[in-house]
Protein backbone atom coordinates (compact mmCIF):
# COMPACT_ATOMS: atom_id res chain seq x y z
CA UNK A 1 0.00 0.00 0.00
CA UNK A 2 1.34 3.42 -0.99
CA UNK A 3 1.00 6.08 1.71
CA UNK A 4 0.00 9.49 0.36
CA UNK A 5 2.29 12.49 0.82
CA UNK A 6 -0.23 14.20 3.10
CA UNK A 7 -0.22 11.26 5.51
CA UNK A 8 3.53 10.66 5.32
CA UNK A 9 4.53 14.31 5.75
CA UNK A 10 1.97 14.90 8.48
CA UNK A 11 3.28 11.95 10.50
CA UNK A 12 6.75 13.44 10.56
CA UNK A 13 5.57 17.00 11.15
CA UNK A 14 6.87 18.24 7.78
CA UNK A 15 3.70 19.67 6.29
CA UNK A 16 5.18 22.80 4.67
CA UNK A 17 5.48 21.38 1.11
CA UNK A 18 1.79 20.49 1.13
CA UNK A 19 0.90 23.95 2.40
CA UNK A 20 2.96 25.53 -0.39
CA UNK A 21 1.44 23.26 -3.03
CA UNK A 22 -2.10 24.01 -1.83
CA UNK A 23 -1.53 27.78 -1.60
CA UNK A 24 0.92 28.49 -4.42
CA UNK A 25 -1.30 31.06 -6.18
CA UNK A 26 -1.72 33.41 -3.18
CA UNK A 27 1.93 32.94 -2.19
CA UNK A 28 3.09 33.78 -5.72
CA UNK A 29 0.68 36.73 -5.82
CA UNK A 30 2.17 38.14 -2.60
CA UNK A 31 5.72 37.56 -3.87
CA UNK A 32 5.15 39.37 -7.16
CA UNK A 33 3.08 42.21 -5.70
CA UNK A 34 5.74 42.73 -3.02
CA UNK A 35 8.54 42.72 -5.56
CA UNK A 36 6.79 45.17 -7.89
CA UNK A 37 5.98 47.61 -5.06
CA UNK A 38 8.96 47.15 -2.71
CA UNK A 39 11.77 45.36 -4.54
CA UNK A 40 13.29 42.01 -3.70
CA UNK A 41 12.38 40.40 -0.41
CA UNK A 42 10.82 37.53 1.48
CA UNK A 43 7.23 36.27 1.66
CA UNK A 44 6.35 35.66 5.30
CA UNK A 45 3.45 33.34 5.99
CA UNK A 46 2.08 32.69 9.47
CA UNK A 47 0.14 29.43 9.45
CA UNK A 48 -2.27 28.09 12.06
CA UNK A 49 -1.83 24.33 11.90
CA UNK A 50 -3.65 22.61 14.74
CA UNK A 51 -2.47 19.03 14.11
CA UNK A 52 -0.71 18.16 10.85
CA UNK A 53 -1.21 14.44 11.55
CA UNK A 54 -4.98 14.65 11.05
CA UNK A 55 -5.13 17.49 8.52
CA UNK A 56 -6.61 16.71 5.11
CA UNK A 57 -5.02 19.30 2.81
CA UNK A 58 -7.59 18.68 0.08
CA UNK A 59 -10.58 19.48 2.35
CA UNK A 60 -9.63 21.25 5.56
CA UNK A 61 -9.31 25.02 5.71
CA UNK A 62 -5.98 26.19 7.11
CA UNK A 63 -5.90 29.77 8.36
CA UNK A 64 -2.86 31.82 7.42
CA UNK A 65 -1.77 35.37 6.72
CA UNK A 66 0.82 36.55 4.25
CA UNK A 67 2.97 39.65 4.20
CA UNK A 68 5.95 40.71 2.16
CA UNK A 69 9.18 41.66 3.93
CA UNK A 70 11.38 43.90 1.75
CA UNK A 71 15.11 43.09 1.74
CA UNK A 72 15.96 46.10 3.93
CA UNK A 73 13.64 44.86 6.69
CA UNK A 74 14.68 41.21 6.53
CA UNK A 75 17.46 41.34 9.17
CA UNK A 76 15.06 42.71 11.80
CA UNK A 77 12.37 40.20 10.83
CA UNK A 78 14.82 37.28 10.94
CA UNK A 79 16.27 38.41 14.27
CA UNK A 80 12.75 38.53 15.73
CA UNK A 81 12.43 34.84 14.77
CA UNK A 82 15.83 34.03 16.34
CA UNK A 83 17.48 33.16 13.03
CA UNK A 84 21.25 32.91 13.51
CA UNK A 85 23.40 35.74 12.12
CA UNK A 86 25.37 33.52 9.71
CA UNK A 87 22.13 32.18 8.20
CA UNK A 88 20.74 35.72 7.97
CA UNK A 89 23.86 36.72 6.01
CA UNK A 90 23.33 33.84 3.58
CA UNK A 91 19.68 34.81 3.14
CA UNK A 92 20.65 38.42 2.46
CA UNK A 93 23.00 37.21 -0.28
CA UNK A 94 20.23 34.99 -1.67
CA UNK A 95 17.66 37.80 -1.75
CA UNK A 96 20.05 39.86 -3.89
CA UNK A 97 20.53 37.10 -6.46
CA UNK A 98 17.25 35.18 -6.74
CA UNK A 99 14.98 35.73 -9.75
CA UNK A 100 11.67 37.25 -8.54
CA UNK A 101 9.98 36.51 -11.86
CA UNK A 102 10.72 32.78 -11.39
CA UNK A 103 11.44 32.12 -7.69
CA UNK A 104 9.89 32.76 -4.27
CA UNK A 105 11.90 33.24 -1.08
CA UNK A 106 9.47 32.19 1.64
CA UNK A 107 9.40 31.92 5.43
CA UNK A 108 6.63 29.76 6.88
CA UNK A 109 6.05 30.37 10.58
CA UNK A 110 3.96 28.12 12.79
CA UNK A 111 3.95 27.21 16.45
CA UNK A 112 7.10 29.24 17.18
CA UNK A 113 9.09 27.60 14.37
CA UNK A 114 10.30 29.15 11.13
CA UNK A 115 10.98 27.24 7.91
CA UNK A 116 12.72 29.20 5.13
CA UNK A 117 12.93 28.01 1.53
CA UNK A 118 13.87 29.30 -1.90
CA UNK A 119 11.22 27.90 -4.23
CA UNK A 120 12.54 27.40 -7.76
CA UNK A 121 11.33 25.67 -10.92
CA UNK A 122 7.74 26.45 -10.02
CA UNK A 123 4.85 25.11 -12.07
CA UNK A 124 3.55 28.69 -12.30
CA UNK A 125 5.68 31.84 -12.07
CA UNK A 126 5.00 34.59 -9.51
CA UNK A 127 3.81 37.03 -12.25
CA UNK A 128 1.36 34.39 -13.50
CA UNK A 129 0.18 33.72 -9.93
CA UNK A 130 -0.43 37.45 -9.57
CA UNK A 131 -2.45 37.60 -12.80
CA UNK A 132 -4.52 34.54 -11.95
CA UNK A 133 -5.38 35.80 -8.47
CA UNK A 134 -6.30 39.23 -9.87
CA UNK A 135 -8.49 37.65 -12.57
CA UNK A 136 -10.21 35.35 -10.06
CA UNK A 137 -10.22 37.69 -7.05
CA UNK A 138 -13.67 36.59 -5.82
CA UNK A 139 -12.30 33.10 -5.15
CA UNK A 140 -9.45 34.45 -3.02
CA UNK A 141 -11.19 37.26 -1.12
CA UNK A 142 -13.43 34.97 0.92
CA UNK A 143 -13.22 36.92 4.19
CA UNK A 144 -14.39 40.08 2.46
CA UNK A 145 -17.52 38.37 1.16
CA UNK A 146 -18.58 36.72 4.43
Amino acid sequence: MQVSDSVWQGCFGYWQPLFIQTNLLPLGHAAWQGYVTQGQGLVSCNVEVIDAKILDWSRDVVRYNIRFIPAGEMPIYLRSHLVKANFTERLMATVQTYHPDQDILIAICSDGQININLLQNLAISPPDCYRQVRNRWEEFALELSQ
